[in-house]
């Protein structure tokens, strides 16, 4: 496949060149809309330029109509709509002893072709664990290393080197969320599993250290998987437990085979909800600010 311009179809009407977030096209001295050559090299393969040709004349490397290009559905969601649905999606922390069907999950990652990304989508990697007994045989790793998380933040070289070696905002969340939680002991398998809530299935999102964007890449995806399964009648919550637990335990990694050199960024905890919400939470943004 190749990037070109089908010039019996095009209409010049330019709007390719508009929507084209590196501005690869032109139309060139004879009126004809083409590719820069020197600039291909910064192709996102974002699909614009083929999403808006009305007459399907653009051709992108890799992409190709009826198959990553799609007709559009009738959208028909308004404002107050989305806010009622998102409004009756929760955390879901209590599940039924149910399993989920592999389709229902296959369903809900459909989701994820549509969508936006930073950069590189497809150096992330999603790991799906539908197996219980699975899930269960990682949960005492998982707590040792909770356990642990306690005693380095107790220890002041220890915790010096933990704040040396991570980001401010990493840090924080250790020392000031996750660690008064460990040390009261939250996390015991004896008070049952308060890590992975029993839940039936785990998604992990991970991607090579060095991929590009993959931090924000997996929490876009992550987002839109709770999202997926809130509208296919699952219940899901972000876990983060289980990715820093795998990222420091070799056992943990082998049990839910994430490759060495990759980092896991979230997870999700998926199941049937065991209980109905009757009330939505709001909780208003508290730092806007307007610039006019």
């Amino acid at each position: 496949m190749e990037y070109r311009i089908d010039q019996s179809k095009c209409k010049q009407c330019g709007l390719c060149m508009e929507v084209c977030p590196g501005n690869i096209l032109e139309m060139n001295e004879t009126g004809e809309v083409c590719f820069i050559p020197e600039r291909l090299v910064i192709c996102q393969h974002c699909g614009q330029c083929m999403a808006i040709c009305s007459t399907g004349a653009v051709q992108v490397e890799g992409l190709s109509y009826g198959r990553e290009l799609v007709e559009l559905p009738e959208f028909s969601v308004d404002t107050h709509g989305f806010n009622d649905f998102l409004a009756n999606r929760r955390s879901i922390r209590h599940f039924k002893e149910k399993p989920v069907p592999e389709e229902v999950i296959v369903r809900i990652l459909d989701s994820l072709s549509y969508a936006p990304y930073g950069c590189e989508p497809g150096k992330l990697h999603i790991t799906v664990v539908n197996n219980r007994a699975t899930i269960e045989s990682a949960l005492p790793r998982v707590e040792q290393f909770l356990e642990n998380v306690v005693k380095w933040i107790d220890h002041p070289i220890a915790s010096r080197m933990i704040r040396r070696r991570n980001s401010r905002e990493t840090f924080n969340t250790v020392k000031n969320h996750l660690y008064p939680i460990s040390a009261l002991g939250h996390y015991k398998l004896a008070l049952g599993d308060r890590i992975t809530r029993n839940a039936p299935a785990l998604v992990i999102f991970h991607a090579p250290l060095d991929a590009e964007e993959h931090t924000r890449n997996a929490m876009i995806q992550a987002t839109y998987a709770m999202l997926a399964a809130h509208a296919g009648g699952l219940g899901a919550a972000m876990n983060g437990l289980v990715p820093a637990a795998l990222n420091k335990v070799k056992e943990v990694r082998e049990i839910f085979r994430v490759p060495e050199g990759h980092e896991a960024v979230i997870s999700l905890i998926m199941g049937y909800p065991k209980y109905r919400y009757r009330r939505a939470i709001r909780r208003k943004p508290r730092n806007i600010h307007w610039v006019r």
